[in-house]
């Protein structure tokens, strides 16, 4: 017994046996439908290819009338393309490719590589296929977009760049949506509310006794923005100074949103004259690399200090203790941000939209209560 399923998520042709079933699932075309043949039509009319063909393409009077109009019938009902309009299908198929703040980043970057890997997934659910990835260095004069139909073309931008060329993007090319940045300017974003996910998990700190709380932020000098001027680090602020608690500014670092820079952050954090209870990092990174300067310091996580960060990246269930953290649900950006771009090209959505997923706190066992 055959069973086909022809649902939208299948993308290649596998074949299987499960006991008294054989179980196909069949490859779906971009526009929806499996391949309809010549033989197919054949088949159902009960005539040869060649009558098949010589009606459609010829459009032939020597054949009789019912059976021209039955071959028409079953070409339209079960999705039949000449050659000729399946190849300006092909031709009006939308494009998607990807800029990035950086390249490295789709690779090295637990975060973003995990955006960009639902942005893929989704694409190839959709039917569709990245087209390009480039890094936002490599396009300044955006000399790449001669080589598309601009209407059929559509960009995702993965993380902040600068406005001055998102502006400059969206001025030339009319469909592109930004994926993990801050809005700024009339754009469609998917992102998630930094500032308050941020107040959450410092409430969590003060819920805990915490009130010597230090940040290890991160600034981005492609943006010229300082570390101060993150979401993550006014969300930090913003409870601190809603219980009137003074911030030490030897205890606000800059951890560069990397291992590294974490670790330096927290070198220098715990090199003052009096040392936090805790630590709020703006990226799991960042807290990774200060795990590493609080245990050399011969400190314990939590009976010590402790520690609550920002993305909830994979190996955050895995340091030693586990990683209290914000979760940012990554690969559902990546495959929401492909649904809203797609239907800003089919015209669904009428004016810019901004949707922002919502993050979660995920306790672990780098907090403590302060006795």
């Amino acid at each position: 017994m055959l069973m086909f399923f022809p649902k939208e998520d299948i993308i290649k042709l596998i074949q299987k046996t499960t006991g008294k079933f054989s179980v196909i699932f069949l490859k779906k075309k971009g526009n929806g439908h499996m391949k309809v043949t010549l033989k197919d039509i054949a088949d159902k009319v009960n005539v040869s290819v060649s009558t098949v063909s010589r009606v459609l393409n010829n459009g032939v009077t020597s054949i009789p009338q019912e059976t021209r109009e039955e071959i028409f019938r079953i070409s339209r009902e079960i999705g039949y393309q000449k050659i000729h309009d399946r190849k300006k299908d092909r031709k009006n198929e939308k494009k998607i490719g990807c800029i990035l703040y950086n390249m490295k980043g789709k690779y090295q970057d637990p975060f973003f590589s995990e955006v960009i890997y639902g942005i893929e997934r989704e694409l190839l659910d959709q039917g569709l296929t990245l087209n390009f990835t480039y890094d936002q260095k490599d396009i300044l004069n955006l000399d790449f977009i001669d080589n598309f139909d601009l209407e059929n073309l559509g960009i995702i931008v993965v993380g902040p760049i600068q406005t001055e060329l998102l502006e400059n993007l969206s001025s030339k090319i009319p469909f592109v949506l930004s994926v993990g940045g801050t809005p700024q300017i009339n754009l469609d974003y998917v992102t998630v509310d930094f500032f308050k996910a941020a107040e959450r998990a410092v409430q969590h700190l003060m819920n805990l006794g915490h009130r010597k709380i230090a940040c290890i932020s991160a600034s981005t000098p492609y943006l010229g923005l300082s570390e101060k001027e993150d979401d993550r680090f006014r969300g930090f602020q913003s409870i601190l100074v809603s219980k009137k608690i003074s911030i030490n500014p030897d205890w606000v670092q800059d951890g560069r949103f990397t291992i590294e820079g974490g670790y330096t952050a927290m070198k220098k954090i715990l090199g003052g004259k009096e040392r936090p209870t805790a630590i709020f990092s703006a990226s799991d990174q960042m807290a990774h690399g200060a795990y590493r300067a609080i245990q050399e310091e011969g400190m314990n996580i939590p009976q010590d200090i402790s520690i609550v960060s920002f993305d909830d990246i994979e190996m955050s269930k895995f340091v030693s203790p586990p990683l209290s953290t914000v979760r940012v649900y990554k690969e559902e950006m990546g495959r929401i941000s492909v649904k809203m771009l797609l239907q800003r090209m089919e015209g669904s959505i009428p004016l810019p939209l901004t949707s922002y997923l919502p993050t979660e706190l995920v306790v672990r066992k780098s907090c403590g209560q302060l006795i």
